[in-house]
């Protein structure tokens, strides 16, 4: 096995070879490995980019590099003040160990329905900066995640930052597992709500996350019907297809309750 770790991004444009894997945190990447997936011929570490970890204030944006932490972000006072339903989230991600080494990139290239970011990153309306060789685009993160691990990333390009427009709407999340504790979600969702509208971006129910902008924040029912109509929730080994749809509107009902009429 080869094992790269560029300093830059012209080190890391030089790199060519056809079988290579990149790594930042590695809780995904080294338990497959665990269970008998094949090695791959080269490893690329990500984490001595320039810019790659750190979150900042530029302009009207939040800028979080791909490599930064769940435990950094959890720990962060923007976050906390800005975007406290991603902080919510960050404090039901995994356990303490796992949160020092999982990245907010790896969880979003991991692109699975039931990420415990996303939602909270579709609530906010958040952009991804990625780039290669040719240059860098950025891309909405509802166009990028296309299905469960599947990404609108193109050959030789890498997530560098993760952007979040500085917003003053009220928000929260929510996480249903099967424990308490260092569960994958059966359900989750975000919301991000103002007095006049309300955005919910839900999980774990359809093969990407179901993001519903702009509703009125009029009466509870036709806002869960709405959800009801939008999702498409399957029978898994954490849940049926059934007991989703019971919970989630379950769940909503109780914290909208907060929030909008009855």
């Amino acid at each position: 096995m080869k094992y790269f770790r560029p300093k830059t991004l012209d080190e890391l444009h030089l790199i060519s070879e056809q079988n290579f894997t990149l790594l930042v945190g590695g809780t995904d990447l080294i338990p497959r490995y665990e269970r008998g997936q094949k090695l791959p011929e080269t490893i690329i570490d990500l984490k001595q980019l320039p810019n790659f970890t750190g979150i900042k204030k530029i302009g009207n944006n939040i800028e979080i590099g791909a490599g930064t932490t769940i435990e950094g972000i959890k720990n962060n006072n923007f976050i906390i003040k800005h975007f406290y339903a991603l902080w919510q989230a960050t404090t039901e991600f995994g356990s303490v160990q796992i949160r020092n080494r999982a990245t907010i990139g790896g969880n979003i290239c991991n692109a699975s329905p039931a990420g415990d970011t996303l939602p909270t990153l579709y609530a906010f309306n958040a952009k991804l900066l990625l780039c290669n060789k040719n240059g860098n685009r950025t891309i909405p993160i509802e166009k990028f995640i296309a299905g469960p691990g599947k990404t609108a990333m193109k050959d030789g390009e890498i997530l560098l930052t993760v952007i979040l427009p500085l917003t003053s709407s009220n928000s929260m999340f929510y996480k249903l597992g099967l424990r308490e504790a260092m569960a994958i979600s059966v359900i989750n969702f975000a919301t991000a709500y103002d007095e006049n509208e309300l955005t919910i971006a839900i999980g774990a129910v359809a093969p990407t996350i179901i993001k519903l902008s702009g509703l009125e924040m009029l009466y509870i029912d036709q806002i869960l019907d709405k959800v009801d109509r939008a999702i498409s929730p399957i029978d898994d080994i954490r849940a049926t297809a059934n007991y989703r749809r019971k919970a989630l509107q379950n769940m909503l009902r109780f914290e909208l309750s907060k929030i909008v009429k009855i």
